[in-house]
């Protein structure tokens, strides 16, 4: 069993460690993961199944008692608001620990809580209180947000201009800076990126601002879906959420595309030639071959804007809270030189 006394021990009373820091999830979450360390380390497939087993042992069904990787993942992070304390309970003692112990660490996130509670309700002028180390939210300030929706503008324009065109590619990709700022800020974000890059476009093209719609509308389907209907979650979800996307945007485009070029424009247009000779509507034509172009540039954008908010996320602070995919990626990465496994039934 590993030696408790090799940990912190926190004051029941005020929240304090014994050398005077206030308590705070970011220090749970360091603890706990120096507490994994000294246990072996363990492997977080282990830990799952250990919880597992625990849970089991309560009575609880197989099916239930198993958490998600990336939940028991997401424990041992910082940058957390909250923490479940019945799921710290039972990592703590599948790490070894005593029942009393595992009580203790318990009191710990009632005691951030708090602290963090009382910290919020503080006045934003207010002096920080002796002692406090409690963190602010972690939210970008403005100018960085600013920053990083311009070089999103910019990913639109780059990525349509600089690769999909000179390869005569039968995608877009002008939509890469629109999908990240979705998935990552909020589909308004993704909004304001996408009415950018149509104002910053080739203003000579005749109607390239009716396009603009075709954008906002993949805005609002990444946004929405990785948000209000938890297409995040994993990576089919994800996957579907880009045949979405590309469906909504082609219903968006195919009346533009009519209206404004005939039908005919670029891959589209040839498609759309092939299959009015083979007997089908035009209308129904111009709908099809938009979809079927649309479908892969929306894959391989939406996988892209996936890929670059991974990488940006820790580095500018964002929050992935409600893409649990993106930890899941990152308790993957954790683990190098492990083979993923698709179940944790898999690992028994």
């Amino acid at each position: 069993m590993t030696n408790p006394d090799s940990f912190p021990r926190r004051e029941a009373e005020n929240g304090e460690a014994e050398n005077g820091e206030a308590e705070s999830f970011d220090r749970i979450a360091r603890d706990l993961r120096e507490l994994r360390e000294a246990a072996g380390p363990v492997s977080f497939a282990e830990l799952v199944r250990r919880i597992a087993d625990l849970r089991i042992g309560r009575g609880v069904s197989a099916a239930a008692a198993i958490p998600a990787r990336s939940t028991v993942y997401n424990a041992f992070q910082s940058g957390r608001s909250r923490m479940d304390p019945a799921l710290l309970r039972d990592i703590v003692l599948a790490l070894g620990q005593s029942e009393e112990e595992a009580v203790q660490w318990v009191q710990r996130t009632r005691h951030a809580r708090k602290i963090e509670r009382a910290s919020v309700a503080e006045p934003s002028g207010s002096a920080p209180r002796p002692g406090s180390d409690a963190q602010p939210a972690r939210r970008l300030p403005a100018p960085p947000v600013l920053l990083l929706l311009l070089g999103l503008v910019v990913c639109n324009h780059a990525s349509h201009w600089f690769l999909a065109a000179p390869l005569d590619l039968p995608v877009y990709l002008d939509m890469v800076g629109t999908a990240v700022a979705s998935i990552a800020l909020g589909p308004w974000y993704g909004v304001a990126v996408a009415i950018a890059t149509g104002l910053t476009g080739p203003m000579f093209e005749p109607g390239i601002m009716a396009f603009t719609l075709v954008n906002v509308t993949g805005a609002l389907v990444w946004g929405y879906g990785v948000r209000r209907f938890r297409f995040g979650h994993d990576i089919l979800g994800f996957f579907v959420l880009s045949l979405l996307a590309a469906t909504a945007c082609s219903l968006v485009a195919t009346p533009i595309l009519v209206a404004i070029r005939g039908g005919a424009y670029g891959a589209i247009g040839r498609i759309s030639e092939s299959l009015q000779e083979a007997g089908m509507p035009f209308i129904a034509a111009t709908f099809t071959s938009n979809l079927s172009t649309s479908i892969l540039d929306k894959l391989l954008t939406g996988f892209i804007a996936l890929a670059i908010f991974a990488v940006i996320r820790s580095r500018m602070r964002l929050s992935a809270k409600h893409m649990p995919l993106i930890e899941q990626l990152g308790a993957l990465r954790e683990t190098p030189g492990r083979k993923a496994r698709v179940s944790v039934f898999a690992q028994t």
